[in-house]
């Protein structure tokens, strides 16, 4: 035995490893094993990808901002309007810009579900947004349910003005370009409906309580009108409202000038007949147009035109079985009306003056659809094209975070049983160590 003991206590280590029963692996096995874990994670990570790639798909549009308009593209009056969602974003959170039309679609429920709505569309045709303001400035009707308050578009599409259906002191105006409200003091305080835009949308005439107003935006300031305006409509150059005043038996035409002086009258307005909005009066200032649906679904509905002078040749009227409106003039022998029926639903055609209906626009869906406007200074630029997929901006923000954490989760859960699984499969496939020697 060797005396240097350090190699006595080597030899003893060594004798000691050589009694240990060591069982070499299969090398079979530990190849297969080698081989498989560096492609553990890899169905993990392709499930997580696919995930990734439906939520892109999905809810990409919801969640992420889209881009915005062309400001100088030409205005696009989209041929299929698309149909009512719950999904669609607010005005303050996602301001749509330059505007085309807006309308009311839905029915009367209860506010928080929003199953009725004020709608922007953008002047691509395909940005759709909801109207907040005229949400908040509603109220409750008929058995608690709520409905907007009433809007306004201005003629070249910037702004929206928001009227209230309770008690309140001002006229709301919404940028579209930025989402922003200004707050306009009235006269007296009531129910708040504006009635008509200035073509150079720096005035504006609306309802206040038991009176008329005129808001020039310019300065901020309201005069009370000395008639009460229950319809009005501007002349071409802005100087000169049509009114109509409801008298106890009967309503009148009368002329405002906005410099001041007392009104003209021009004549009586038919019973069941009205000032046809706030784009009546003709481009060439000789006409004012009348429109009468008391009669729908018993007598035809008419659209017929008063002389603001009084000696004009006026154009023949024109009769429909449905419910008409005017949407505004696209030259001063072509109007744009606006007809809806239970079974053709709401439809938008070019009419000539005179001739035949040109069939334009119509809506999808089954929701009702009523209020429609169009801003009137973009009609003789206006196209009618399919403007493609609606465009509704990003989800509410608690709904981005719930769609998020959800995909999250189910990405988690998914690579975890993945993961579970390739380990159970590869214990299964080990082989069982030999038994030991018996000594």
């Amino acid at each position: 035995m060797p005396a240097d003991p350090h190699t006595r206590l080597g030899a003893a280590l060594r004798e000691v490893a050589d009694t240990l029963p060591v069982v070499p692996p299969e090398p079979g096995a530990l190849l297969a094993r080698a081989e498989a874990r560096p492609a553990r994670w890899r169905p993990v990570l392709s499930a997580v990808a696919v995930l990734s790639v439906l939520l892109g798909a999905v809810a990409g549009p919801g969640l992420l901002a889209q881009t915005a308009q062309p400001k100088d593209a030409a205005p696009v009056l989209p041929r299929t309007f698309a149909g009512l969602s719950l999904l669609t974003a607010t005005v303050s959170d996602a301001p749509p810009g330059r505007a085309v039309a807006v309308y009311v679609q839905g029915s009367n429920g209860p506010r928080v579900l929003h199953t009725l709505q004020t709608i922007v569309v953008g002047a691509d045709g395909r940005t759709y947004r909801r109207l907040d303001e005229a949400e908040r400035r509603g109220g409750k009707v008929e058995l608690g349910t709520w409905q907007d308050a009433p809007a306004l578009l201005s003629p070249d599409g910037t702004a929206v003005a928001v009227g209230s259906l309770g008690d309140a002191g001002d006229v709301a105006v919404v940028d579209l370009a930025t989402g922003d409200t200004r707050h306009f003091a009235a006269p007296t305080t009531g129910v708040i409906h504006p009635r008509a835009w200035s073509p150079d949308g720096t005035r504006l005439v609306y309802e206040a309580g038991a009176d008329s107003a005129l808001l020039d935006l310019r300065s901020g300031a309201s005069a009370t009108l000395p008639v009460r305006a229950a319809e009005a409509a501007f002349a071409p150059d802005g100087r000169r409202v049509a009114v109509q005043e409801q008298l106890e038996t009967r309503s009148e035409l009368r002329i405002v000038d906005v410099a001041g002086g007392a009104p003209v009258t021009v004549g009586s307005i038919p019973f069941g007949a009205r000032i046809a909005g706030p784009n009546a009066w003709s481009p060439d200032g000789r006409w004012i147009a009348l429109v009468d649906n008391a009669g729908v679904g018993k007598i035809p509905c008419t659209l017929t035109f008063v002389a603001v002078s009084g000696d004009s040749a006026v154009p023949p009227g024109l009769e429909r079985s449905t419910e008409i409106s005017l949407l505004g003039w696209r030259a001063t022998d072509e109007l744009l009306l606006s007809e809806s029926s239970s079974t053709v639903g709401r439809t938008v055609s070019a009419v000539p003056l005179p001739g035949n209906p040109r069939p334009l626009s119509r809506f999808a869906g089954s929701s009702t659809t009523y209020d429609l406007q169009l801003a009137a200074g973009q009609l003789p630029d206006l196209r009618s094209a399919d403007a493609g997929s609606a465009q509704r901006g990003p989800w509410p923000l608690w709904l981005r975070l719930l769609t998020a954490t959800t995909v999250l989760l189910a990405a988690a859960a998914v690579a975890w049983l993945l993961l579970r699984r390739r380990r159970s499969a590869g214990r299964a496939a080990r082989p069982d160590p030999p038994a030991a020697p018996a000594s």
